[in-house]
Formats: structure tokens, C-alpha cells, sequence
């Protein structure tokens, strides 16, 4: 019975066969290739197309127009390798084909390779002088190869002759906003407790600088608490080690008697399968007359537009370790600058230890609200509100705070 259907099926494919080469010797090799458009736009059959426009190119093989869609249905469906066959054929007998040059250009571009594509978007204006398209192009590979300085110069090249050019003035603005390097932030908290203790207050001015291996922060923060007041000066780093795996490289100094005199944190961070991402690493902190390990372990979780982070800290001490779980959800609104997360955090270690006084606490748990929304594309404000509660031997403290910050890219 098998037999008989794989027969049946055979000689149903080599009906249909038959029946296409008799349809398409009826054609004439223009209705070849317009029967080949419209099985690849109108059907998405891209496989049939070709059928129809290699023979049309069997008749007349110089047909370059035929030869480019047929590179294109290629390069649609990621055979990159066989696009560029059909195109170096049209290139190799019209080297000045426009449509050619371009499709080729697109092929590089869409395959990775930004060199080749870069080479083709120059040969083409050579051509081609001033040709917008080709400018435009080779602004897009530019920005590509993350050459900033270069999109926007070819985009200014495009607007000095047409100052009206949407795709110009857009990609113009994209170069700029990537050259700027820098980012300052200035932020104010707030922290108000049910009982016990007076308000605590504290500023922060930060400056951010983007190089060519990651950012570098400087960090200044100013604090009052116990009617003290006190000053804290702060490193921070994100170095790339390579693709996927960087690490966060941190320091700070104070001669207050409410900072720790020095702090260092370190952490690798590598990137996972299914968008995952893996840290682990640890914090130092130096009292003077005690001193402290912090170690931490996170998972993030990418999904969409949300963001999920679970994170642990472990505190080693003479009586035991003291352990705590930390959880992040995180809704991104269009860009990775707007954003809103809910935060949440139980254990015997607080989920922030700053002070010398938070290693004392027995038991705590917190929760909060933060976020950061766009103002413009160099403007960003930003807040947290949140409370928390922790044990300590003779009472429990219960905060309110709150946090708002401003910064400015340039």
C-alpha cells in the first residue's frame, strides 16, 4: 500500500512539473518574469519564482534586471553566498549597474559583512557622484561599524544639498546622540522613619563617560544621619572583557564617620542562552574597626519588553551567614530609558548594606518603586519610593523613602 502512495505522489509531482514547463513555454520571457513577481510577492513563493525566472534567463541570459531579483529572493532568505553569484555575474558584464551595485550593497550589509558593503557604497559614488541613495547607504554602514563621526558627516553631505531629506536629518540626529559621551546625574533621597530617628538626607552628583571598552562613573555623595554629616567619593566601572561578558569594577573612600572608610565591589557578568544573564561577585567593605564581605549571585531573565531579576546576598560572619533574596520586575516603554520596576526583598541580610549599622539587623524585608521616563532624547528624570523594615536586637526600624534624580546626556 506504501508503495502504491509514494508512486501516486511521484507521478502527482511530476505531473505538476511537467504542467509548469508546459505553462511556461507558452511565455514569453517578460510574462516570465512578471508571472515570476507575482508567484514571490502575491504567493511568497520564492522557490517557484525562481523556477519562472531562470528560465527566462535560459533564453536570454543577459537579462540583468531578471538576474537581480533573483539575487534579491536569494538574499531575502539569508543565502547570502549564492545573492553575490548572480550579482558578480551582472557586475562582471556591467560594472556601472546601478540596481546591482546596490542589491549588493544591501546583500553585505544584511550578511554582516560592513567592509565589503562600505567598499560597494564608495564604488557606487564613484559612479554615481552625489547619488543620494549610495550616501545614504554608506551612512547606514557607518553607523554600522559604529563609525558615529562618519554617518554624520555623510548625513550633513545629504542635507547641504537636500536640507528637506527625512532619512537624513533622522539618521543625522542617531549619529550625534551616539557621540555623546558623557552623562551627568544629580539626585536627592529622603529617608523618613515611623519612630527613633530623625530624617536622614542625602545628595548625589555623578558624571558618566562612555569609552571605547565601557563606562566609567565618578560618584559623589553627600549624606546627613544622627545629626552627622559626611562625604563619600565613588568609582564605578563596566569593563568588556569580550562579546557577551563584562564585569563591574567599583571603589569608594570617606573620611566620615558615617561611610565606611573604604568600599570595593567586583562582578563578572555573562551573558546566557534564551536571554539570560548570569553575575556573580562580591563587596567590601572597610569600618575602620571591623570589616565586611558582601558575595551576590544573579540571574536576569530578558523577555520582551520586561525585564526579571532574582538576586542573593550572602554575608559571612561568626555566627552563621546571613542570607537575603532580592526580586526585580521591570516594564521598558519603548526605549531602554523609560521604564518602571517593582522591587521586592526578604532576609537576615538587608538588601543594601551601606552602613555599619545595617550588618546588625536580624531580620529585614522591602519594598519599592522605581523608574525613569525620557524627556527628551538628552533629558531623563527618574525616582524611587519605597519601605522597609528591619530587626535589630532591641527594636525594629521602619523607613519611608523617597529618591528623585535628573540627569543630562551631552
Amino acid at each position: 500500500m506504501k508503495k502504491v502512495v509514494t508512486i501516486c505522489i511521484g507521478l502527482l509531482l511530476m505531473g505538476s512539473i511537467s504542467a509548469l514547463a508546459q505553462g511556461m513555454e507558452d511565455l514569453s520571457v517578460d510574462k516570465l518574469y512578471e508571472k515570476a513577481r507575482a508567484v514571490a510577492f502575491d504567493d511568497g513563493d520564492y522557490e517557484t519564482a525562481r523556477r519562472y525566472a531562470y528560465e527566462a534567463l535560459d533564453r536570454s541570459p543577459n537579462y540583468h534586471g531578471i538576474r537581480i531579483f533573483v539575487a534579491r529572493l536569494y538574499s531575502w532568505e539569508g543565502n547570502y553566498e549564492k545573492a553575490e553569484e548572480e550579482l558578480d555575474y551582472v557586475l562582471e558584464k556591467d560594472p556601472q549597474n546601478r540596481r546591482a551595485l546596490m542589491a549588493l550593497l544591501d546583500t553585505q550589509k544584511w550578511s554582516g559583512d560592513m567592509d565589503a558593503a562600505l567598499k560597494t557604497a564608495n564604488q557606487g559614488l564613484e559612479y554615481y557622484p552625489g547619488d543620494t541613495e549610495f550616501m545614504l547607504a554608506k551612512a547606514s554602514v557607518l553607523y554600522g561599524m559604529e563609525n558615529y563621526e562618519g554617518a554624520e558627516q555623510t548625513y550633513k553631505a545629504i542635507l547641504a544639498e537636500d536640507s528637506g531629506n527625512r532619512k537624513a536629518r533622522e539618521g543625522l540626529e542617531d549619529s550625534q546622540l551616539k557621540q555623546m559621551k558623557y552623562r551627568a546625574k544629580i539626585s536627592y533621597r529622603y529617608d523618613r522613619f515611623r519612630e527613633r530617628f530623625i530624617p536622614w538626607h542625602f545628595t548625589q552628583f555623578g558624571l558618566t563617560r562612555q569609552t571605547p571598552i565601557g563606562s566609567i562613573t565618578g560618584r559623589v555623595e553627600y549624606a546627613r544621619r544622627f545629626g552627622s554629616d559626611g562625604v563619600q567619593f565613588n568609582i564605578d566601572a563596566y569593563p568588556s572583557i569580550a562579546k557577551g561578558f563584562y564585569a563591574y569594577v567599583s571603589g569608594g573612600y570617606s573620611q566620615s564617620s558615617i561611610y565606611p572608610d573604604y568600599r570595593f565591589g567586583f562582578s563578572l557578568y555573562k551573558s546566557l542562552p534564551l536571554a539570560f544573564e548570569l553575575e556573580a561577585g562580591m563587596r567590601y567593605l572597610d569600618f575602620g574597626t571591623s570589616q565586611t564581605d558582601i558575595y551576590t549571585i544573579s540571574l536576569t531573565k530578558y523577555r520582551g519588553s520586561y525585564l526579571f531579576t532574582a538576586r542573593t546576598y550572602l554575608v559571612p560572619s561568626s555566627g552563621g551567614t546571613s542570607k537575603s533574596l532580592n526580586i526585580v520586575i521591570r516594564r521598558y516603554f519603548g526605549t531602554a530609558e523609560t521604564y518602571i520596576s517593582l522591587n521586592g526583598g526578604y532576609g537576615t541580610a538587608p538588601t543594601e548594606i551601606e552602613f555599619s549599622d545595617d550588618i546588625a539587623a536580624l531580620d529585614s524585608w522591602s519594598i519599592s518603586i522605581d523608574g525613569q521616563y525620557a524627556l527628551s532624547d538628552i533629558w531623563f528624570i527618574g525616582g524611587n519610593v519605597g519601605f522597609d523594615s528591619s530587626e535589630y536586637p532591641n527594636f525594629t526600624r521602619e523607613r519611608f523613602s523617597a529618591k528623585v534624580n535628573i540627569s543630562y546626556r551631552f
